[in-house]
């Protein structure tokens, strides 16, 4: 039988996350007897357990306190960041922040009483996160973000590697729709096909490219300095090797100035999938 939450469950549409990995991090926030929970990335809210009246105060409290919990939190280390009295039951709420390089990202638990969390199940909300997600796992300069996350990291790269060339192509591998083949794989299988995949285009990344993941099925290539001709040359005959199944996917290319880079309208139209 499928685990079904007892609760209301949201997520970004930004986050593009599958019903299956949707099915298992709402099940690890359930194991901490979450009656209520958020994940964020930075100030971004991408995935929500609970009513969402009831959140709505919680969640500006969240936001208005960020820079603090940011400068006091710690890796992988649950703190208590309030409690209250709602209808004569006590609550708390708990923060785990996750290990990442760049951005703060961290999960709140709201629950009934004042219990602690056994460590055997706040890791496993943690290797739910870190799995499905892909957040910092990896020294790659990769990750599975929400849009807005995504654009504020990457941009930055972008722009400082075209201040040196003036110009680059940025490569989308677009694989097909892999969701399908998650289930009956499990979940180790699914992630080498996804190392597989990651592994293919650093091996072939020239010294000064950046390579980085969106989502689960768009992967990026930025090449400073290149051009579309040869670009194209080099990529179009590309292919993914696994040895599970025959990969296929869709390749587009997209000239890169410092300019459109600079321009934050230009620059997410870039990210906009056309397939």
């Amino acid at each position: 039988m499928e685990f079904q939450s007892p609760y209301p469950v949201t997520s970004s549409e930004d986050l593009k996350i599958t019903e299956y990995h949707l099915r298992r991090l709402t099940y690890a926030f359930w194991n901490l007897n979450a009656i209520s929970g958020f994940l964020f990335l930075e100030n971004e809210p991408v995935f929500r357990l609970g009513d969402a009246e009831k959140q709505n105060s919680i969640l500006r409290q969240i936001l208005h306190n960020l820079e603090a919990l940011e400068r006091e939190s710690q890796e992988m280390i649950p703190t208590e960041i309030g409690n209250w009295d709602e209808e004569g039951v006590l609550h708390q709420a708990i923060l785990i922040r996750f290990p990442h390089k760049e951005l703060f990202v961290f999960a709140v638990i709201v629950q009934k009483g004042n219990e602690e969390l056994p460590r055997n199940k706040w890791k496993q909300l943690s290797n739910s996160v870190l799995t499905y997600l892909s957040v910092g796992i990896s020294k790659q300069e990769k990750t599975l973000l929400s849009f807005r996350s995504f654009t504020e990291v990457f941009r930055t790269k972008m722009e400082a590697s075209l201040e040196e060339t003036g110009a680059g192509v940025l490569a989308l591998f677009y694989l097909q729709d892999l969701s399908p083949f998650f289930k009956p794989l499990g979940i180790v299988k699914s992630r080498e096909i996804l190392r597989e995949v990651s592994s293919t285009l650093q091996a072939m990344a020239k010294e000064g490219e950046l390579f980085f993941q969106m989502n689960l099925r768009s992967f990026y290539l930025f090449c400073p300095g290149e051009t579309m001709e040869h670009a194209n040359k080099r990529l179009e005959g590309l292919y993914f090797p696994s040895k599970h199944m025959i990969l296929d996917y869709k390749l587009q290319l997209f000239p890169v100035s410092l300019e459109v880079v600079q321009d934050l309208n230009q620059f997410s139209s870039l990210f906009m999938e056309n397939f």
